[in-house]
């Protein structure tokens, strides 16, 4: 994979993200959302990480049971998000 940079809005949503989950998630969560967020930015021919593709990318990556809980997550800290992606 090329090497893929993230905006800065990118990084500091997911560190603030990060930092409100529990230490367990925390380090799981850190290592798949950021391979899955550069793969669904270099999927989309981008160079870069937005907050979107970080989003996109939790959605994908936490389990089912626990997606309503990170939109809680996302509401509590006032990140706004748009989740829809299709399936290729």
């Amino acid at each position: 994979m090329n090497s893929i940079t993230w905006t800065k809005e990118a990084e500091e949503t997911f560190k603030k993200i990060l930092d409100h989950l529990p230490q367990f998630h925390r380090s799981i969560a850190q290592r798949l959302v950021k391979e899955k967020a550069e793969i669904i930015a270099s999927e989309k021919g981008l160079n870069e990480v937005s907050k979107q593709q970080l989003i996109e990318a939790f959605f994908e990556e936490v389990p089912p049971a626990f997606k309503q809980m990170m939109e809680r997550l996302f509401h509590q800290l006032g990140i706004e998000f748009e989740f829809n992606r299709k399936e290729k």
